[in-house]
């Protein structure tokens, strides 16, 4: 249950039309006229999801670690 959360809650910022979230964060920059460049977004998304996912499933891996033993 708690490596479909850490999926569901980092997967999304990988792509511009990943989550509601995303395109609801999208809208309303524009609407406050500030510019969101699509290829910015996508190589933040490229840079970081890989890493939080890394830090977040080895620190989901310790929890259980010493919560099972």
């Amino acid at each position: 249950m708690l490596a479909v959360l850490i999926g569901v809650n980092i997967g999304p910022n990988l792509t511009y039309a990943g989550s509601l979230a995303t395109l609801l964060w999208r809208r309303i920059a524009h609407h406050h006229e500030h510019p969101v460049d699509l290829g910015r977004f996508t190589r933040l998304g490229l840079l970081t999801v890989p890493a939080a996912l890394v830090a977040s499933t080895a620190a989901l891996w310790v929890s259980l670690l010493f919560l099972d033993g």
